[in-house]
């Protein structure tokens, strides 16, 4: 027969010894966080940042995509340059992954493209109404096809320079200019060698709607 449990000073059991504490090194809770993995890689053209994120040492996207572009002969001097960086921004795809501008072979002396091409870096390219007119496109135009003889001018010719690529920008229009978007399949390597591109000019700005009765090719 045992006999019973010792007591205290208090008469109370003496209290249980606390757990030892666990070894080896503990987590720092003021230590920062490292950084979270992105959900979904960024597309081939786009930033995957903010815009101004890019800092020294960033090396620049690779040059895949293509710039279609219809100008009217009243398309402002810097309209043209101020819808594609509005169309780029709204699609959060960079300026400097831009390849080239493609257009119709009549609009490739057009000031308002080249200085968007100037702007952006690169080449120009031109083709013919009837190559242009032989590329499908979601949004043909019959008032595009009667004036310059294509029913696409913009989302044509930025298909025909990316190949087996894809419009990621459908066409957009301003007063007297429209500009859609293709991504090559693959980088152009005849952008290798391009500069990156300067600053946007002073005073360019998102375009406005279409004045009324104006009208821009394809």
């Amino acid at each position: 027969m045992t006999g019973p449990a010792p007591v205290g000073a208090a008469g109370r059991p003496p209290a249980a010894e606390p757990p030892a504490p666990p070894t080896g090194p503990r987590a720092d809770p003021h230590a920062p966080a490292g950084p979270a993995a992105p959900a979904h890689p960024p597309a081939p053209g786009s930033t995957g940042r903010a815009p101004g994120a890019d800092g020294p040492g960033v090396p620049p996207p690779a040059r895949v995509l293509v710039v279609g572009v219809g100008a009217g002969r009243a398309a402002g001097e810097q309209e043209v340059g101020a819808l594609v960086l509005a169309a780029l921004a709204e699609t959060g795809l960079s300026p400097q992954a831009v390849a080239r501008i493609s257009t119709l072979e009549s609009r490739t002396e057009h000031p308002a493209i080249r200085r968007a091409a100037r702007m952006l870096g690169v080449p120009v390219v031109g083709h013919s109404a009837a190559e242009l007119a032989a590329v499908r496109v979601p949004h043909p135009s019959r008032t595009a096809e009667l004036a310059v003889g294509t029913p696409s001018v913009a989302e044509a010719a930025a298909l025909m320079d990316a190949p087996g690529g894809e419009l990621v920008v459908p066409k957009r229009k301003s007063a007297a200019a429209t500009v859609a978007v293709a991504r090559r399949a693959a980088p152009d390597p005849d952008a290798a060698e391009l500069p990156s591109p300067g600053p946007p000019a002073s005073g360019s700005r998102a375009p406005g709607p279409p004045a009324p009765g104006s009208r821009a090719p394809g």
